[in-house]
């Protein structure tokens, strides 16, 4: 559907979903005027995504271009600072800062983080007529709040809504709902900007020849408290770090997957230092394939090591457990702790 006939026929559907007096009729004729001239939005997020121990706290920076190409950059937390993720339309670029990866997804599914754009959610409400509309207030701002299904909802995602400003139309909130009514995932939007001007190149990302050891992870995951509670959830026994600078702090612990494979993201930051650590079950055959840089030992133990401006990493086998340590500390340092891993 032509997303500007859309705009006019998704008034004509609030229009009667029972809200009809005057003032609220002007509210929905200023959206209506907002929808048809929406091409593309800026703004800041503040993701909360409940998690299945721990929930994650994200600020992001998000783009996003009519029909469906977004780009997002991590600013927070510090340790993910950098993280960015285009998606094209048809495929996923994720570049990840701390282990110097950039990832291609071809024919990806863009399915896991559409819930966290307001464009998505305008696209279902022009392919549902199962919507609801209230005012009400969000803070101390008057709001128009519009609910409708999420697609394929699931029991974690059944319904969503989203907050609109009635003075000045621009959103406030996003928020997904279980099947309980509690609240699974909300955005909060700041510095929204309507229409900026957003260059096809702006959506796309050099493919860079280096590892895909983590190709097609989902960028979701689950959240915990500790490595321990993380172990519960992987097809491994996760390897432990015994020795950590002193001042360093835990920072994210995630477990992501893909086709029934488990890695295992353990995040740690002090000040202006961040270190992350890796685990991956090797695949029947994979061996040493995607190992490269300069061979070194860690004590009996070959390792590689490579280093990219500031970003230094080492990488190795303990067992069938591929391994990578990554951080901007110093080369010496970042062995010490990798000894000291098992």
């Amino acid at each position: 559907m032509n997303w500007r006939v859309g705009a006019v026929l998704l008034v004509l559907v609030l229009l009667g979903q029972g809200c009809s007096r005057y003032s609220e009729e002007r509210v929905y004729k200023a959206v209506h005027e907002k929808l048809v001239g929406l091409e593309s939005y800026s703004c800041t997020a503040d993701i909360y995504v409940k998690g299945n121990k721990q929930p994650g706290q994200f600020k992001i920076k998000q783009w996003f271009r009519v029909p469906g190409m977004y780009r997002l950059e991590v600013l927070e937390p510090a340790v993910m600072q950098g993280k960015t993720t285009v998606f094209d339309g048809s495929r996923i670029w994720v570049y990840y800062p701390y282990i110097d990866q950039v990832v291609l997804l071809e024919n990806a599914d863009s399915e896991t983080d559409e819930n966290l754009f307001l464009g998505f959610f305008l696209r279902d409400m022009l392919e549902t007529e199962d919507i609801r509309c209230s005012f009400g207030q969000l803070d101390k701002a008057e709001v128009l709040v519009i609910e409708l299904p999420v697609p394929g909802s699931s029991k974690y995602r059944s319904v969503q809504r989203l907050f609109v400003n009635r003075k000045d139309l621009r959103p406030l909130r996003l928020e997904m709902y279980d099947i309980k009514g509690e609240v699974t995932a909300r955005v909060d939007f700041s510095d929204f900007q309507f229409n900026p001007k957003l260059d096809d190149d702006f959506f796309d990302k050099d493919k860079i020849g280096i590892s895909m050891f983590y190709e097609d992870w989902d960028p979701s995951g689950m959240f915990f408290g500790s490595i321990e509670e993380a172990g519960e959830y992987l097809d491994f026994s996760p390897l432990w770090m015994y020795y950590l600078p002193e001042g360093f702090t835990n920072e994210v612990i995630q477990v992501v997957e893909n086709g029934g494979k488990k890695a295992l993201i353990a995040a740690y930051s002090s000040d202006d230092k961040n270190l992350v650590l890796l685990q991956k079950m090797m695949g029947r055959g994979e061996g040493d394939l995607f190992q490269s840089g300069e061979l070194i030992y860690l004590d009996d133990k070959p390792a590689f090591y490579s280093e990219r401006q500031d970003v230094r990493k080492i990488s190795w086998t303990e067992g069938n457990i591929r391994v990578q340590l990554v951080g901007n500390l110093t080369r010496r340092t970042l062995a010490d702790i990798a000894r000291n891993i098992k």
